[in-house]
């Protein structure tokens, strides 16, 4: 038998014919159609996370590579910095050294006064 077909004939037989078809699950067909709804929002969603998240992390990386080489010019300075000071050092010294031998210089070349 068929639905929306009976073998009996008459007005009666109508009624029972629309008493007898199945009804369409709507809240069945509201929840699907939801469904697919949040399926595609949290789809794009997390499409644009993804994306995010790798351009972040490109991002992160670029950071330690240059916060990589900042450390390194930094330890560079250092290092040239303490050997300029060194060096200005060992000149103060050596200024010093010649000052003093200039100082001592003269008191033991000259000949005193009263002998001639």
């Amino acid at each position: 038998m068929r639905w929306g077909r009976t073998l009996e004939g008459g007005p009666e037989a109508r009624v029972v014919v629309e008493d007898n078809l199945p009804r369409r699950p709507w809240a069945l067909i509201a929840a699907c159609l939801l469904l697919v709804v949040l399926v595609t929002v949290l789809w794009v969603k997390w499409s644009g996370s993804r994306r995010d998240a790798t351009r972040l992390g490109r991002e992160l990386t670029r950071v330690y590579k240059e916060a990589e080489d900042l450390r390194l010019q930094a330890a560079l300075a250092q290092e040239r910095s303490t050997k300029l000071e060194r060096e200005v050092r060992a000149l103060h010294a050596e200024r010093e050294r010649l000052l003093r031998g200039l100082e001592e210089k003269p008191k033991a070349t000259t000949k005193p006064a009263g002998r001639r």
